[in-house]
């Protein structure tokens, strides 16, 4: 794009706040306009993208998994200052081409932005993920990039010669210095950042793997066709991503699935809480789920239960139809009741639960019919490692009985693992399950006052506590037997697959839906 005379001060303004004067002067951000100075790039790196921000503005930047672009936050706001959210302008990614006139690849919208604290970066939520087999996410790098290696960066904007290459282009660039935060590359007279390598990848080779190490920010763009002659500095400093796999592997994880039984019909379909803040329902048909169906949206912000709350998915009113429990940081506890095509507005419930809401405070709450009358009842996890139950009254819960201790070290599911509630002996009173950080699942079964000491149902998940790592699993019915089966869901490729309640163990599992 052309910025406007306003948005290339900011954007230049930003650039002297964040930069080290460089002989009395700084590099211009790349902003989203065009592209790299160099040799046009070979097919392969089909993981580089072309973001098209609105009708007139564009960047590069670089899928890092199939549902997610990263770039930099100043593609979307010429001075960094980004917010989650949806994009401002429609805007499009389109992933898997190195020439943008011919066919193939994939074009994606953005579905929403999850920018980084203090970083020019953001990630990309696409709209629907990236199902070439030709089209291979790239690795973040886990080591910085040190003084006198090389990177090769790759953009689609301006170069030398055009406005708007329809090309991808490479250039090989030397690391001069690197900071906590950011990396100072030496370019040369083939290999100039300019316009629209905002968010571009910087890129590193190590036994026949590509890593992401850094991504564009800001450059001299000496060379670059529109930049004055008189400019013959072709130094960049790029954004570190060698660092960040927890915050992408984090953002990653914030979209959750629940099974739960939306429709009545006996089996457990699957809640997907999307981080738009949409809740889509993909029903339950036997041997699949059904495409997705927003049945509430506006939750964006209770995904992690770090900012206004958290969402739960449970029969509370005895209908046979999960139902929408919001758990806000005020400490409410409100039911929203399931009206077969969308949620109500809600009746409080209970209050006093704000310190249980991220589980690190004083607790975590959950929900499941304990006591066996059809109607979720409400139970209170400690951090002192008790378990109790409140008892689900009609209208509100009432207050609670002691069922287990020694708990305390399963809550945050960062130390020894996390408790599940589910029926997993189909006497329709929900057990409690216990998933350990050594990948094992084991079951106590509801004995009406108290749960029994436990029997091994599953072994080598130990990777899946968390929900950061490999994914995360649940329980829920989905054969409509009266027995809760495991649900696992792999980040990686979005599979959820369901392993059959035996009995005694779950069986190997059948794929049901790709997210």
């Amino acid at each position: 794009m052309h910025l406007s005379r306003r948005h290339r001060l900011s954007a230049l303004t930003a650039a002297l706040l964040a930069t080290p004067v460089v002989l009395g002067a700084v590099p211009s951000a790349t902003g989203s306009a065009s592209a790299l100075s160099g040799v046009e790039a070979p097919a392969e790196p089909t993981y580089v993208a072309k973001v098209n921000v609105g009708e007139q503005s564009a960047c590069t930047g670089t899928l890092v998994d199939p549902q997610w672009v990263l770039t930099a936050a100043t593609c979307f706001a010429a001075d960094g200052e980004l917010s989650a959210g949806k994009p401002a302008v429609p805007t499009t990614v389109t992933v898997g081409r190195t020439d943008l006139t011919q066919t193939g690849g994939s074009v994606r919208q953005a579905l929403w932005l999850v920018p980084h604290a203090d970083r020019d970066l953001v990630l990309v939520r696409l709209a629907a993920r990236i199902t070439d087999p030709t089209v291979k996410p790239v690795r973040l790098a886990t080591t910085p990039a040190v003084p006198g290696e090389q990177l090769v960066q790759a953009g689609f904007g301006r170069t030398r010669t055009e406005w708007v290459p329809d090309k991808l282009h490479t250039g090989t660039f030397t690391v001069a210095a690197t900071a906590a935060t950011t990396v100072d590359l030496d370019g040369s007279a083939t290999a100039t950042v300019c316009k629209g390598d905002a968010g571009g990848p910087a890129l590193r080779t190590v036994n026949g793997t590509t890593e992401l190490v850094a991504v564009n920010s800001r450059s001299w763009q000496g060379g670059c066709l529109g930049i004055d002659a008189a400019e013959t500095r072709t130094g960049a400093v790029d954004t570190r991503v060698d660092d960040l796999s927890s915050w992408v592997k984090d953002v990653f994880s914030r979209e959750k699935v629940t099974p739960a039984d939306i429709d009545g019909d006996g089996k457990d379909d699957l809640v997907l809480q999307r981080i738009d803040g949409s809740v889509v329902v993909h029903r339950n048909l036997g041997n699949s789920f059904g495409a997705g169906t927003v049945m509430s949206a506006g939750w964006s912000r209770f995904l992690t239960g770090t900012d206004m709350g958290r969402l739960y998915f449970a029969d509370i009113t005895g209908d046979g139809k999960a139902d929408l429990i919001v758990h806000g940081t005020d400490g409410n506890v409100s039911v929203r009741k399931n009206m077969g095509t969308y949620f109500d507005g809600g009746t409080h419930w209970s209050a006093g639960w704000g310190r249980f809401v991220t589980g690190t405070d004083m607790g975590r709450l959950y929900f499941a019919d304990i006591t066996g009358d059809g109607k979720a009842d409400l139970i209170v996890h400690g951090t002192d490692g008790n378990v109790s139950v409140r008892k689900n009254m009609g209208t509100y819960f009432d207050g609670g009985t002691h069922w287990s201790a020694g708990w305390g070290r399963f809550v945050t599911g960062t130390d020894m693992g996390r408790l599940y509630f589910a029926d997993i002996t189909g006497d329709g009173k929900a057990d409690l399950i216990v998933h350990g950080t050594d990948g094992n699942v084991s079951v106590r079964k509801n004995m009406g006052t108290y749960f029994d000491g436990g029997t091994h149902w599953s072994a080598g998940w130990g990777r899946f506590v968390t929900g950061t790592d490999m994914g995360r699993i649940r329980f829920g019915d989905s054969t409509g037997d009266g027995k809760a089966d495991l649900f696992v869901h792999t980040i990686a490729d979005g599979k959820v697959a369901v392993r059959k309640n035996m009995g005694t163990y779950f069986d190997g599992g059948t794929v049901m839906i790709t997210l």
